[in-house]
């Protein structure tokens, strides 16, 4: 039997949603729960923790720029340096528009994940 790419997402009203791993633009950390954003309107919530979502998704998809953030490194748009200077931040593609931290410890991941080292 062949295993879908696809990956089944367990959310809060009970039903099983699948999602192609190449449409998921980020994973947030809300609680113990995750929020799964798309290029659609409606953000999912997966019962599951962050780690455990992302466990899920092939390696070559999400990386995690931070404890409460995986995104899809080709949806964003940007990675610069923030307004101290000192650290990274990223910008995701529309319609998601949300600039997001790169944790000190996951810069390293991210420059892995484009190829750098």
């Amino acid at each position: 039997m062949t295993r879908s790419r696809r990956v089944l997402l367990h959310v809060d009203d009970g039903r099983r949603v699948p999602v192609e791993p190449e449409e998921v633009f980020l994973l947030e950390a809300v609680g113990d729960q995750t929020e799964v954003r798309t290029r659609g309107r409606r953000r999912l919530r997966d019962l599951r923790s962050l780690g455990e979502v992302l466990a899920l998704f092939p390696e070559e998809v999400l990386v995690q720029v931070h404890r409460s953030y995986a995104i899809n490194v080709d949806r964003v748009t940007e990675v610069r340096r923030r307004p101290s200077g000192r650290d990274w931040e990223l910008k995701m593609e529309p319609p998601v528009n949300r600039v997001l931290p790169v944790g000190r410890t996951r810069v390293e991941a991210l420059w892995a994940a484009y190829g750098e080292g």
